[in-house]
């Protein structure tokens, strides 16, 4: 139980498991954000979703970085491809968002957090594969 939590990786299942965990606290941090833009602020949701996958981004590389990858490359070309892939997850967010908003109707604060759970897999497939280990 240890090895899930303190060390180096050892397996690809407690590394999904460990980004499972970021990728939900990064959640936290993307739902909250983007309510607060939502409904306190009152900014359009798919501005808002912007905003807050932005600051979700944020956290979301620092702990990758420190508790569930090691980088196979060097530090640039790690953030370039990071970055890239963290665009595709956002038109994957505002393109999701959009059609559960607009066309199945569904309100956008659980349009969000559906839209949420499918990013994080594209996520964690897109950086595990191409840029870490």
């Amino acid at each position: 139980m240890k090895h899930w939590f303190f060390g180096p990786v050892t397996s690809d299942r407690i590394q999904f498991l460990r980004y499972v965990f970021v990728g939900g606290s990064s959640a936290v941090v993307n739902m909250v954000s983007y309510g607060l833009f939502t409904e306190a602020l009152g900014i359009h949701y798919l501005i808002a979703a912007f905003f807050g996958y932005s600051l979700g981004f944020c956290w979301n590389y620092l702990i990758s970085i420190l508790w569930v990858f090691k980088s196979r490359h060097s530090r640039t070309k790690e953030v370039v491809m990071v970055i890239i892939i963290t665009i595709g997850g956002l038109l994957w967010t505002e393109l999701l968002l959009y059609l559960f908003v607009e066309y199945a109707h569904l309100h956008h604060i659980v349009s969000m957090f559906i839209t949420l759970w499918i990013v994080l897999v594209w996520n964690f497939g897109m950086r595990k594969r191409f840029v870490f280990h």
